[in-house]
């Protein structure tokens, strides 16, 4: 996915997914992550999951839009 597509997609969750799915992109470690939205660094992976899967729904309306 391009930044600008993404960043277009991400500008639509809510903020603490948004956040977690751009500092992981940019390479940050789970610690960062989880004092970012804080939680536990353990809970990192779930959280970044259910960002992701968001995302994707985000997209897929975007998509759905374009298709009718």
């Amino acid at each position: 996915m391009s930044e600008d597509h993404f960043e277009d997609a991400a500008q639509e969750l809510p903020f603490a997914y948004a956040v977690a799915l751009r500092l992981a992109r940019s390479g940050a470690a789970d610690e960062v992550i989880a004092q970012a939205l804080g939680i536990e660094p353990a809970g990192v992976p779930a959280a970044l999951a259910l960002a992701r899967a968001k995302l994707a729904a985000v997209e897929a309306g975007h998509e759905e839009w374009k298709v009718h």
